[in-house]
């Protein structure tokens, strides 16, 4: 809105004429009616006796006008020309807060949705772990092994016979692991029990690897949406401070 435009529409709502108003900020009828009418261009010290007439103050009245039409109509006055470069500065600080504020949130989203992604809190992959009884004390800790224990000088006869006497104490648990061992040891009562992992033989290749145990923890998901909702935020503010950016 311009100027004139805006002091005959406040002067409306105050029902005052501009006589009236003219007398009130003391000055000329005929001048006032050229403001009005934009033919003619007002001191600070004019505007500021209308707006003070008008219950205003000057920069007040002034704020209340497009900023296009300011800066190339009141631009050239001292005292609006100082008032707006300190907002100009505010806007300016403002706006490069946002555009920080939004570049964080970008970069903190892709990070938060990786995270989730490659379960890095959550791990989805875990390990199985079989072992095939306690072992008592003063017993091998292979003890339930297939193969000739060499570590103990184990040979013929005396493995069969072991893995005879194995049958009878066969007792097969599973533990599932997120960190990848090729054995662990836990005392339980009676003994220990010697895990080690699960392997998935391949025999047409004569090779095996691990066999995984896969999860799906709606935890990952949710950290994976926020990393989205993260990153929809910082590319909106950037979109909305681009679109709005005030002019220069």
């Amino acid at each position: 809105m311009k100027l004139g435009e805006k002091i005959k529409l406040l002067r409306t709502e105050k029902s005052l004429t501009q006589p009236e108003l003219a007398d009130k900020a003391g000055i000329e009828q005929s001048y006032l009616s050229k403001l009005e009418n934009d033919k003619a261009v007002p001191s600070f010290d004019i505007i500021n006796r209308i707006s003070m007439a008008l219950g205003l103050s000057g920069m007040g009245l002034i704020d209340s006008l497009s900023q296009s039409y300011v800066e190339d109509h009141l631009a050239h006055i001292p005292e609006v020309a100082a008032e707006y470069a300190l907002i100009k500065q505010k806007r300016e600080t403002t706006m490069k807060k946002r555009f920080i504020a939004a570049s964080m949130a970008v970069v903190i989203g892709i990070g938060v949705f990786l995270v989730g992604f490659e379960d890095l809190l959550f791990p989805e992959t875990g390990f199985y772990y079989d072992s095939y009884g306690v072992v008592k004390a003063g017993e091998p800790i292979d003890q339930f092994s297939d193969n000739y224990i060499i570590r103990i000088g184990e040979r013929g006869d005396d493995a069969r016979d072991r893995m005879s006497a194995n049958k009878a104490r066969y007792d097969r648990d599973e533990v599932i692991r997120f960190d990848r061992l090729d054995r662990f040891v836990v005392d339980v009562e009676g003994g220990r029990r010697l895990y080690e992992i699960r392997r998935k033989e391949f025999y047409n290749k004569g090779e095996s690897n691990d066999e995984p145990a896969v999860f799906n923890k709606i935890e990952n998901n949710i950290i994976s949406i926020l990393g989205l909702m993260l990153i929809s935020a910082g590319l909106f503010a950037f979109l909305f401070n681009i679109r709005f950016k005030p002019h220069k």
